[in-house]
């Protein structure tokens, strides 16, 4: 929104620098010559340097000081003296006219502002883990897009968390694995869950139950290809244990389903296997060695002033994290 309107500011800044023929190199700053384009208003508004500094809350010998240097930067008088009254030159004017129309065109842009804020528009792409597009997004997505009907929606449903330095990602929901490039994006949490490490009753029922970490050894374990060359499992710090892969899937359903089908133990977050183990298709193990303060984040790129797009759907879907 910022960026906006300094765009027009300085867009008229050039213009008056143009009427005037202002050597900007030598003598200006746009900063310092806006601040006492708006004091000339003000002064030719009021009539007199008095009453303007007043109405400022400044002294008038300090006023008087700008307006005279204003004038002596453009090197024209832009109001004739006159006992206590001030009227304006030919120059005076014409410079009044275009601060005028200056404010204008702000009021109007900031307008234009607060209404790409409270009907954002553009394209959002959206990437979210898989649970998270079942569980957070679907449910709510219509009553978001009714509420936003000018945005239009890319969703992206996947297990691989987004490189944002390399792809049209607006943000990415629902990940705990390092994100590429961190210093080039904004993490936030969404929630804090702990592992579970579980196979099925028949797997059981064929292999036995492990005792301790060390009897997983001996257990045919099954792994995500996206965890290749790491196969350490999630447990309490004091623990460290890295067990080979009997078999490696591409997704964390493909997982669930190979544990239910009696192929071998997994080792997945509480919230993607809850029903399982509530439903008894799972058995959790060994719970006392488990990760149990692993944090899930949403992620979005660096962005000076965050796009309202972007605002409105964190607002609408994250803003009370999920539990």
């Amino acid at each position: 929104m910022y960026c906006l309107l300094d765009y027009f500011i300085c867009s008229y800044f050039v213009k008056i620098v143009l009427l005037f023929g202002i050597d900007v190199s030598k003598k200006l700053t746009t900063m310092s010559d806006l601040d006492r384009f708006e004091l000339f208003l003000l002064v030719a508004e009021f009539g007199t340097i008095t009453l303007a500094a007043e109405k400022l809350g400044i002294a008038k010998a300090s006023l008087s000081k700008q307006i005279q240097r204003l004038e002596s930067d453009l090197k024209i008088n832009l109001f004739l003296r006159h006992k206590q009254r001030l009227h304006l030159t030919d120059e005076g004017e014409t410079l009044l006219n275009q601060c005028k129309r200056l404010c204008r065109e702000l009021e109007n842009t900031r307008n234009l502002c607060q209404k790409f804020h409270n009907e954002p528009t553009g394209i959002l792409h959206v990437v979210v883990f898989s649970y998270f597009a079942k569980h957070l997004i679907y449910p709510k997505l219509k009553s978001f897009l009714n509420q936003y009907p000018k945005l239009e929606l890319i969703i992206d449903s996947t297990e691989k968390i987004p490189d944002f330095e390399k792809e049209q990602i607006d943000i990415a929901v629902g990940f705990s694995l390092p994100v590429p490039n961190p210093d080039e994006v904004i993490q936030k949490r969404m929630m804090t869950t702990r592992y579970i490490l579980c196979a099925s009753p028949g797997y059981f029922k064929s292999h036995g139950k492990p005792k301790s970490l060390q009897d997983l050894h001996h257990h045919q374990y099954i792994s995500h290809t996206r965890r290749t060359g790491d196969y350490t499992l999630k447990l309490k710090p004091e623990y460290s244990l890295q067990l080979k892969p009997y078999l490696l899937v591409n997704s964390v359903y493909a997982m669930i389903e190979c544990a239910k089908n009696d192929l071998g133990l997994i080792q997945l977050p509480l919230y993607v296997l809850k029903e399982y183990l509530d439903s008894g298709e799972l058995i959790q193990i060994l719970p006392e060695y488990q990760a149990c303060d692993s944090d899930v984040y949403y992620h979005y790129p660096k962005y000076a002033h965050p796009q309202p797009k972007l605002q409105r759907f964190i607002e609408f879907f994250l803003k009370n994290g999920f539990a």
